[in-house]
């Protein structure tokens, strides 16, 4: 290989074009980029998507022989940059289930999909350990703060990634934790102690590492003062990506990193000094995903720093040998001739999938109903329920409302929330209704608002579901129970109605309907 199909090699470009078109094949055949990572301003169709990938695949083979890692954001919740059918869940959802192989078998699912339109690297899971009660840059796409969870489920999710022949990116290394601040937006310090980084936001990265060498890991742009005393931002740090997570942890893998045009990191350098700098910290692989103008200049910088020996030839081989090993394993996925087609209409989904996320939905609601016991007092008793025949469900999701009716088999009043439907008038529209249990779900600051302004005689006979943020409702007293589910789901309704009675039972409220 030239030096200038080499330094291709360490590049993950982005652009905004949503096919190849003449200015991206001249751009591809200038600078041979390895790597391309798409987003949603690539995407219009699953045909499309499909169609881009394959075109990408064989403009990258002609100009340098060698096939690309072709990458996208597929976390699932929020972070789901591609149509699927019922929508998947978030981290959080998933880490509540407390269930390694429904991790896996969604890393497994979300590996095919992935396959089916042509990508070979997923930008997930991400790994860091954060309190889904505090307001945090990484919120609902943590799997929670338990780090031995996080590590557990987070493994789980790549080892499915892995058997779809899908390279996981676990991020963000060494760990964002719960803080606020956004590295999109400004420079960032995480201010743990070695101690506290050790115990809790190190702890899944090493479990990772035992996952071999067909992975990558994304840096973070947080600087870290207790693992590097010169205060650089992790993604241009010795101590951390080679010193830490090489020597110490002996991670075999790809170390890329986060966008190098995000704030936190264009406010310390330029695109083109930020590359050379991360490559030469510990990176293997560079990630640019704005201008071609900015990427060039990068590729250039690159170029001239190997010519002159600023980068020596053989550390650069050291990084090509393992994209090379990566590609390889990526490049040997066949799809199964037997396997029908994943896309259905305009979305991607199969009967497997859907099971495994009813499943997780059903797995969330069973921990939600383990018997809880307050500080000092015993683990409370499973109880009689009183006769209920009428309920009142108040939603701001017909599906919510359609499903629980559909499995209640009770009588049902329904109340479709609106924006401007406040507190009074969801009690007095209770009162009227004359329904001694009423439950309301919540997915955004007004329905949370809602319930959290009821008073706390209204608040007895309230049955709480959260499928929004668990910053919504952070404390639970007063109402007569909070399901944390955390998970939007189409059938969200119809398990709360088929598990009302072990719901109530369960409640740790002394409030008993009558």
């Amino acid at each position: 290989m030239t030096v200038d199909e080499k330094v291709g090699q360490l590049f993950i470009v982005g652009f905004p074009q949503k096919t190849v078109t003449s200015d991206l094949e001249k751009f591809i055949a200038t600078y041979k980029p390895g790597s391309f990572l798409l987003f949603k301003r690539n995407i219009v169709s699953l045909s499309q998507i499909s169609d881009l990938n394959t075109a990408l695949y064989r403009t990258s083979f002609k100009y340098s022989k060698l096939p690309p890692l072709i990458s996208i954001d597929q976390e699932g919740g929020s972070v789901s940059r591609l149509p699927i059918t019922p929508a998947p869940p978030n981290a959080l959802a998933i880490g509540q289930t407390q269930s390694p192989l429904l991790a896996e078998e969604m890393g497994y699912q979300t590996g095919l999909f992935l396959r089916e339109v042509g990508f070979n690297m997923n930008l997930a899971p991400v790994l860091d350990v954060a309190d889904p009660l505090v307001s945090s840059f990484i919120g609902v796409r943590s799997f929670g703060a338990d780090p031995d969870i996080v590590s557990e489920l987070g493994v789980a999710y790549s080892k499915g990634l892995l058997k779809a022949r899908v390279i996981p990116t676990a991020k963000h290394f060494p760990g964002t934790g719960n803080l606020k601040a956004d590295p999109h937006v400004s420079v960032v310090l995480n201010n743990s102690s070695l101690e506290d980084l050790k115990r809790t936001d190190l702890k899944p990265f090493m479990a990772y590492t035992q996952l071999g060498e067909n992975i990558a890991l994304m840096l973070s742009h947080l600087i870290y003062p207790a693992l590097d005393p010169a205060r650089e931002p992790a993604s241009f740090s010795k101590p951390i990506s080679h010193d830490l997570l090489r020597s110490e942890m002996k991670y075999r893998g790809l170390v890329i990193t986060d966008d190098l045009q995000m704030q936190g990191s264009r406010q310390l350098l330029r695109p083109e000094a930020a590359a050379l700098k991360a490559l030469l910290s510990g990176a293997d692989m560079v990630m640019l995903t704005w201008s071609f103008a900015d990427q060039g200049k990068a590729f250039e910088f690159v170029r001239k720093a190997v010519e002159t020996g600023e980068m020596k030839e053989s550390y650069l081989n050291e990084k090509l040998q393992r994209i090379l090993t990566v590609k390889a394993y990526a490049n040997l996925y066949r799809k199964n001739p037997s396997q029908p087609s994943l896309t259905q209409g305009l979305t991607l989904t199969s009967k497997d999938y859907s099971e495994v996320e009813a499943n997780i939905l059903a797995q969330n609601l069973r921990t939600n109903l383990l018997p809880r016991s307050l500080p000092g007092k015993e683990t409370p008793q499973k109880r009689k329920v009183a006769s209920l025949k009428k309920v009142c469900v108040l939603a701001p999701s017909n599906l919510f409302i359609q499903s629980f009716k559909k499995a209640s088999g009770r009588m049902v009043s329904a109340k479709y929330l609106t924006g401007d439907f406040d507190r009074e008038s969801a009690a007095t529209w209770i009162k009227t209704s004359k329904c001694p249990l009423s439950v309301i779900a919540i997915t955004g600051p007004k329905t949370a608002g809602l319930v959290k302004r009821l008073n706390s005689v209204e608040k007895k006979s309230v049955i709480v579901v959260n499928l929004g943020a668990p910053k919504l409702l952070s404390s639970e007293k007063g109402y007569l129970r909070v399901l944390q589910l955390y998970f939007n789901h189409q059938d969200s309704g119809q398990r709360v109605a088929e598990h009302l009675d072990d719901i109530l039972a369960s409640s740790s409220n002394s409030y008993v309907l009558r």
